[in-house]
């Protein structure tokens, strides 16, 4: 079998690269744009749905439904506990349930041209919602589990940009959006969403293998619960922006359209100049900082809410990156829980949500500032975490190398760390920060940009959490680094990753 990563091994135990995340990382597959375009239309007949639902997560919808529909609050959050559950305990059959609910809602979809009784009508309206929000787990599951860095970076730039406008244009200001349009568009939607899925291996083929107790894989406990509160603030922020925007008028429409361009131009930049998005996260949401802060301005000087809505869409652009944390985890630590964490933290932002919106109903002042300080921690819990991130995706290996790697490993004395190297590096190959460092010391050093604490990395190298401290305290003026987030900001800068000893 051939392994994109050399694997290492002390009493049997596998350090740094285990079998599982090497194997894991095989399976990954990419995915062509316009079948990504595809998967974007779960997300535009979701927040269709939710939008032409009424109030659910506070829109109001501007294009009556032609019935009546109540109580979609209790049924996203039925749907989104259903999605958690089903992930937990029956990943293999997420496929395959998507395909027949998808499937399902295709038929109501097409049964809304009917000339039905109010009653049908109603029914049929709540499949729909129901379909949708139970599938809004499996989203970020498919993003998780299968596909590579790259096609995670496709699908949350250009072809969620296309489907963001789409959501823009039912907003119903740009151009009159009719019922009878937007069947036409849910029909279309779930469609091309159903050919994506019909795309997609099913069963346990291609889904990676998770983690068990005696696989000897220690989880970075520190990075991981850094990652989950990011996941929830921008999940907060991820439901508040449209919540906000929507109390200007065209707000809605305003943010998801600069959501959409910004994504696209996000896409662009990645493809011809190679910068991770991540490098570019804090920049975003800085801009949505400000954008709250004017909402504040706006109540003095009423025309600055219409840039403050262009301004939270920039900042919307990172919430859609959730998944692609998700996916950084499992490169680590690929446990079978990271998907329906991500979407319980989902629902808990959207209840908490909820809670702010009463609590500061009539005081919008307090409403624009809680975000505006929402994103400053943000902002500073994020370069906390950023620099393990592109480690860990230059550390694993990126799927679409796979066939350079195959071609390395016919000559196993060649540097790993060339072979490691992702098409997608956004820096210029540079001296490797670790050479002056000893074998054990790069070792640590390694592990320590993997985001694992001193007594995991002693697990992981068979040496007591006081030795880890020990090289620890020689490696950072070796480098001239003071802090494990400086090491990691510095090596993270190298496109290659330093060569590890052979035992």
């Amino acid at each position: 079998m051939y392994f994109a990563l050399r694997v290492f091994e002390t009493k049997g135990k596998v350090i740094m690269n285990h079998k599982i995340l090497v194997e894991n990382q095989s399976k990954r597959i990419d995915r062509p744009l316009w079948l990504l375009v595809c998967f974007a239309m779960f997300c535009f007949w979701q927040m269709g749905f939710v939008y032409f639902a009424g109030t659910a997560l506070t829109i109001d919808g501007k294009t009556p439904m032609p019935v009546d529909i109540d109580n979609t609050i209790i049924l996203i959050g039925i749907c989104y506990v259903l999605s958690i559950l089903w992930m937990i305990f029956l990943p293999q059959t997420v496929i395959i349930v998507q395909r027949i609910v998808t499937g399902a809602a295709l038929v109501m979809a097409i049964g809304l041209f009917l000339p039905l009784k109010t009653e049908y009508l109603q029914f049929l309206i709540y499949g729909q919602i129901f379909a949708c929000c139970f599938m809004i787990g499996f989203e970020t599951f498919i993003m998780v589990n299968y596909f590579t860095e790259s096609s995670n970076i496709n699908h949350l730039t250009f072809a969620y940009g296309v489907a963001l406008f789409f959501i823009a244009l039912l907003q119903n200001d740009i151009v009159p959006v009719t019922f009878s349009f937007f069947r036409f568009a849910m029909v279309m939607a779930l469609i091309m969403f159903l050919i994506f899925l019909l795309r997609m291996p099913t069963g346990r083929e291609g889904l990676p293998q998770y983690v068990t107790r005696s696989d000897s894989l220690v989880a970075p406990k520190k990075i991981m619960f850094g990652t989950y509160i990011l996941m929830f603030i921008g999940a907060l922020m991820g439901v508040s922006g449209p919540a906000i925007s929507g109390e200007v008028p065209n707000g809605v429409t305003i943010t998801y359209t600069i959501d959409a361009i910004v994504s696209i131009v996000l896409y662009f930049i990645y493809k011809k100049w190679n910068i991770h998005p991540f490098r570019i996260i804090p920049v975003l949401v800085g801009f949505g900082g400000i954008g709250f802060l004017l909402m504040f301005v706006a109540i003095q000087v009423p025309f600055l809410a219409y840039i403050a809505c262009g301004l939270i869409g920039v900042a919307m652009v990172t919430c859609q990156m959730i998944p692609l944390y998700g996916a950084v985890i499992m490169e680590s630590y690929p446990s079978k829980y990271i998907s329906p964490i991500i979407i319980s933290l989902a629902l808990a932002a959207v209840a908490v949500q909820g809670s702010i919106v009463e609590v500061f109903r009539t005081n919008h002042t307090m409403l624009y500032l809680f975000y505006g300080v929402v994103t400053v921690i943000f902002v500073f819990i994020y370069m906390q975490i950023e620099p393990f991130f592109l480690f860990t995706l230059r550390y694993r290996g990126t799927n679409k190398d796979k066939d350079k790697h195959k071609e390395k490993d016919k000559d196993m004395d060649k540097d790993i760390g060339e072979a490691l190297v992702p098409a997608n590096a956004d820096t210029p190959e540079i001296a490797d920060p670790l050479a002056v460092l000893s074998k054990k010391e790069r070792e640590v050093a390694e592990l320590i940009c993997l985001g694992y604490s001193n007594s995991d990395i002693g697990k992981q190298l068979f040496i007591s959490e006081h030795t880890v401290k020990t090289h620890t305290k020689k490696i950072y003026p070796k480098l001239g680094v003071h802090s494990r987030l400086e090491l990691a900001t510095l090596v993270s800068k190298h496109r290659s990753v330093p060569k590890s000893p052979s035992r």
